[in-house]
Formats: structure tokens, sequence, C-alpha cells
């Protein structure tokens, strides 16, 4: 698959920033324990902070961390567009479906290592272990290639100087419009904010988890619709971007 050199490529960018590797990788893992610190060392019961307990933590920590991805993703697809590696893209025989397949599979290598990461996390501090957490995986892998697909879109469309600021808007609004790390009591603004995929993208897979399938077939039908789109565009613009001059 001509797809494969250029995802190589990219694996080798990802290893040689030290900074990449600790937002993608080490920055999650790191706010696991201190949210678990905090609830033990309040002395916090699970019905005070919902949130927090490893049910509903393991995969808010997991999307959170996808998010990071598509900052990083972003910035290195417009570093690219705007260095002499786009001149050799021009030339390549790789089509727009490669250039996707180049830079997601690297970013999803790293969105399964983190997703891994959570559960082992989410284990130790007394996560279920049932078969549900397969069905939660599996969701979670999906969930990243929605943020990957959106780091492509950012980074097909912004310069390498506001990409990173840009970027940043997911991060933010993952962490305060998904429910991940504040409660969402129901009402317009959770109707509202389930419009959109972040909310869906906690929701789906802490349902799997919990076994409280609750409107998980809305959610999951938002983010489905949500997931077509932003794939599709991101191949179209992500071809498009770097083939033209």
């Amino acid at each position: 698959m001509r797809s494969l050199t250029l995802a190589k490529r990219n694996v080798l960018e990802y290893l040689r920033s030290p900074l990449m590797l600790f937002f993608t990788l080490a920055f999650p893992v790191i706010m696991f324990f201190v949210f678990q610190v905090i609830k033990l060392g309040t002395g916090a019961t699970d019905d005070m902070v919902p949130m927090f307990t490893a049910n509903n933590l393991t995969a808010s920590i997991a999307v959170f961390s996808y998010s990071f991805v598509c900052l990083s993703l972003s910035q290195q697809i417009s570093k690219d567009r705007e260095s002499s590696f786009q001149t050799r893209l021009q030339v390549s025989p790789l089509k727009s479906v490669d250039f996707f397949l180049g830079y997601l599979i690297p970013s999803l290598i790293i969105s399964v290592f983190q997703t891994v990461l959570c559960f082992v996390l989410g284990l130790c501090f007394g996560l279920s272990l049932s078969i549900r957490l397969i069905y939660a995986f599996f969701s979670l892998v999906l969930i990243s290639t929605l943020y990957i697909s959106i780091g492509l879109i950012l980074g097909s469309l912004c310069g390498e100087k506001s990409c990173g600021g840009i970027s940043s808007i997911v991060v933010q609004v993952t962490a305060l419009f998904s429910g991940m790390f504040f409660p969402l009591t129901e009402g317009a603004f959770k109707t509202v904010l389930s419009c959109f995929p972040f909310l869906p993208s906690v929701a789906v897979p802490q349902a799997f988890i919990s076994g409280n399938y609750q409107n998980i077939l809305l959610y999951a039908l938002v983010f489905a619709g949500y997931l077509l789109v932003t794939v599709c565009l991101s191949i179209y613009l992500f071809g498009k971007k770097l083939k033209s001059k």
C-alpha cells in the first residue's frame, strides 16, 4: 500500500517530538492520576463526583487524549504543507485517500495506545472487568477517528502559525462541553450539546462501560453523522490542499 510509506514517515515524526509524545501519551495518564488523587484526598464519594469514578473517567480521559492527537496532527500537517515536503507530495502518485491513510494510521496507533493505557489505569482504580469493555474499546477507536479527521481538516485549512491556537479550541470545547469533567443536568443546555459530537463521544463509551444504554442510540446516530461528514471532508480537503500550489 502506497500510503504505508507516508505512514512510516509520520510515525518517525511522532517519535522525534518529545513534546508531542508527552501531550498525547503522558499527559492523559497524569490527569487520570490527578483526578483520582483529588477524589481520594478529599474523601469524596462516587455519588458526590460521579464523573470521577473509574467507569466514567476511563472513557473521559481517553476522549480527552484524542483532542491532543487532533492538536498535534493538525500542527504536523500545517507544517508539512508549508515546507519542502509538500513539493515532494505534489509529484507523488498518492491519491487523496492515500494521504488520508498516511496520516490516519500513525495517529490511530497513538490513539489505540492511549485507549489501552486508560483502560489499564481504570482497572487499577476499580473499573469493572466485563465484556462491555470490548464494545467500549471499539467505540473509542471510532471516536478517535473523528478527532483525527478534525485534525486533518484543521491542518489542511490553517497555516502553521495559526493552527496551534485554533486546534487548542477543540481541546477546550471537548473538556467543557462533553460533560467529562463537569456534570450536565437534564435541560435545554444538555439538549443543545447533544447535537454536537463532543457529548455523544463521551456518553457512548461510558454507556457501554456502565451498561446504562439510555439515549445511547440517539448519541450514536449523532456521532455517526459527524464521523461520516468529517472523514469525507478531510479526505477531500487534505488531498486538495497538499496537491495545490
